[in-house]
């Protein structure tokens, strides 16, 4: 069996979007019990028709280039079209005028901030940044092990590097994390069943009185550009914007004959 061929890519001066597992990961794929998976999305500003022609790309562009060229039958690529709808017909106006890619790992990424003067600091929880913030991140490129016509990104480190306007997006909480959140705050779900109201007021418990949630640690980070280990383990999370098992198919191949 061939062994597969890992890419690595850096992308300079995006936009982080969703990071609700970029320090805890996810255990769920499609509402069933998976491995665990840390995942980000981010968001490029459009300068140039198409993706693998824009500058901050650039890096993604190249590694798939490279893949292209041992893997002449990819025709996904990882890098998706903000102005253009899910084909459930969905679309946010955060993606519009930009260009769209998430990356996962099983692995926990190396995450820092820049401070004042340049100097980084480890990022162990998400106080301090927000959906928006500019970033920069190191991923690797690898063809799908589930689909060797596309390519997926691991995601290895991000480096957050200076405030943006902040991004709210529909469904950004899950309800397994409202249940945790409700019971953090000493609410104890009774059910429809149990009780009209849904909710039973621990003893002690004050409305309006309730504490805040305790900051989680990340896991042992990993080191930054690396290649992924075993694969990189665990499954994508799904995004508002992907287009199928395929991901986005580029109206031309970029990388084909030309």
């Amino acid at each position: 069996m061939a062994q597969r061929q890992y890419e690595p890519a850096t992308v300079f001066n995006a936009r982080i979007v969703d990071m609700r597992h970029l320090w805890n990961p996810s255990t769920e794929y499609q509402g069933k019990p998976g491995k665990p998976n840390y995942f980000a999305m981010f968001i490029v500003q459009k300068t140039q028709a198409q993706w693998f022609t824009e500058p901050a790309l650039a890096g993604i562009a190249q590694a798939c280039g490279k893949l292209y060229a041992t893997n002449p039958h990819i025709i996904s690529w990882p890098v998706v079209d903000g102005d253009l709808p899910s084909p459930g017909g969905k679309s946010s106006e955060f993606a519009k005028g930009h260009w769209l890619f998430s990356a996962s790992t099983g692995n926990s990424p190396n995450v820092e901030i820049v401070q004042a003067g340049g100097a980084l600091t480890k990022l162990t929880n998400k106080t301090g940044v927000k959906s928006g913030d500019y970033c920069m991140a190191g991923v690797t490129a690898a063809v799908k092990q589930n689909d060797p016509r596309g390519v997926k990104l691991y995601l290895n480190a991000v480096v957050f590097s200076g405030p943006g306007e902040e991004i709210v997006f529909a469904n950004s909480v899950s309800g397994a994390e409202l249940m945790k959140m409700a019971q953090q705050q000493g609410l104890q779900v009774a059910g429809f069943q149990g009780a009209p109201s849904g909710f039973s007021p621990s003893p002690g418990f004050i409305p309006g009185n309730a504490g805040g949630f305790a900051p989680t640690q990340a896991g042992p980070a990993s080191t930054p550009f690396a290649s992924p280990l075993n694969g990189g383990g665990g499954s994508s999370s799904a995004s508002p914007f992907s287009a199928g098992p395929g991901g986005f198919t580029s109206p031309a191949n970029p990388f084909g004959p030309r």
